[in-house]
């Protein structure tokens, strides 16, 4: 039920800031709507599908999620990057990937020790920034 409101709310988005222009389907448009800088509505699309999996997925303890900014402009940057080297891609795989080789994986006691003393959890490594 929590993936309906989610998607509900990710499809309803565009339409509550009724800003113009579309949002971008696949990177060759993006690549446009960034020369015309048209881009926000993308961006706000960008934005709410990471905040959703920021809401009910995300296990790290970075204060801005998965992404590790709220920057627009740096994601932005970064789906420049993204789309520059993956032309047949879309926004959704881009923002698939980032979140795949960033997501926190919760690590769980190798051995249970004798004492029984609970073992210590692994320190979550510091993610570089977005666009390092």
């Amino acid at each position: 039920m929590k993936y309906f409101v989610l998607a509900l709310g990710l499809l309803a988005t565009p339409a509550l800031y009724a800003s113009p222009g579309k949002v971008a389907e696949n990177c060759a448009e993006w690549i446009e709507v960034r020369r015309q800088n048209n881009h926000e509505p993308s961006l706000n699309w960008l934005q709410g599908f990471v905040a959703g999996y920021n809401e009910y997925k995300y296990a790290g303890k970075h204060p801005h999620g998965v992404l590790g900014t709220e920057k627009d402009a740096e994601v932005a940057k970064w789906m420049d990057s993204y789309c520059r080297q993956n032309i047949d891609s879309n926004p959704r795989a881009a923002i698939e990937s980032i979140i795949e080789t960033r997501q926190h994986v919760k690590k769980g006691c190798p051995v249970r020790k004798q004492s029984g003393r609970p073992c210590v959890p692994a320190e979550e490594a510091e993610q570089p920034g977005l666009n390092q």
